[in-house]
């Protein structure tokens, strides 16, 4: 295996575990980034404002992969986005809210709360996100900016199958990621993180190739089987690390740290 030109991160699940904080591992490998040079950008599902802590904190000066692909930007500025049709998802957001789902918005850089409910105060109390609300009127919904849109059942398992009917009659023109029997992601048609690293990619003249991608989940899947060097943290799904090339001793940031180690600073610094 070749010693990858570029390094992309998921972030969720990947660089953090569910708590979200910022440890004292995840320090040192921002600091094996910064003493090494090491090129090393993130891939994630969250919008930019939820990335930018971590951009951050690891002094990434690349471009990042925001919102499942739907987005870039490089030291906040939006190097390119696609959007969803606002009318191709409003039978299904007004179908989750009727079953009291969590609907939350992204228009690249921010993220909006359909509705308050127990469920959204959680996250504001323990994250302090989805602390802005918004249910759109009749004569904005073809205006609106949607690059994302999550939606989860806090109740019951199933009932987003129900959700995704709603879709189908769309499904040509979106990307709907189920990750598991209570929540979906749903995107423009085509976009991935996988397709992202393809824009990263032409953009900075690196091959796919000749990339380490590092995940934990499915949205993560195409990006791993796309990489030169495809891996899995060890808390990763069984799905990823059946496609991933290396499978971590360890979870979450120390298996990327594992992997920088092992693929980029082991013959870089011979």
């Amino acid at each position: 295996m070749k010693v990858p030109r570029l390094i992309v991160s998921d972030v969720d699940g990947t660089l953090i575990d569910g708590s979200e904080h910022i440890t004292e591992d995840f320090r040192r490998l921002a600091s094996m980034i910064e003493e090494y040079n090491i090129p090393f950008t993130l891939a994630s599902g969250r919008c930019y404002s939820e990335l930018e802590r971590f951009i951050t904190s690891l002094q990434v000066d690349l471009p990042v992969i925001a919102n499942n692909g739907t987005s870039a930007y490089l030291k906040g500025k939006e190097l390119w986005a696609q959007h969803i049709n606002p009318l191709h998802v409003k039978e299904a957001i007004h179908f989750a809210d009727k079953l009291d789902m969590v609907i939350i918005m992204c228009d690249g850089v921010k993220e909006t709360a359909y509705r308050h409910n127990a469920y959204i105060q959680n996250q504001i109390d323990t994250f302090q996100r989805y602390n802005h609300f918004h249910i759109p009127l009749k004569e904005e919904w073809p205006h609106l900016k949607l690059q994302k849109l999550l939606i989860i059942d806090p109740q019951k398992n199933g009932r987003i199958d129900q959700v995704i009917e709603q879709l189908e009659p769309y499904m040509d023109d979106l990307n709907v990621v189920q990750y598991d029997a209570r929540s979906i992601d749903i995107m423009p048609k085509n976009c991935t993180k996988s397709s992202g690293i393809t824009k990263l990619s032409n953009m900075l003249g690196i091959d796919a190739t000749e990339m380490m991608t590092i995940g934990d989940a499915k949205n993560d899947i195409e990006m791993v089987s796309a990489a030169g060097i495809g891996v899995a943290v060890a808390n990763a799904s069984n799905s990823l690390k059946q496609r991933a090339d290396y499978i971590c001793k360890n979870n979450n940031v120390l298996g990327v740290i594992e992997a920088i180690e092992k693929f980029y600073l082991q013959h870089n610094l011979q």
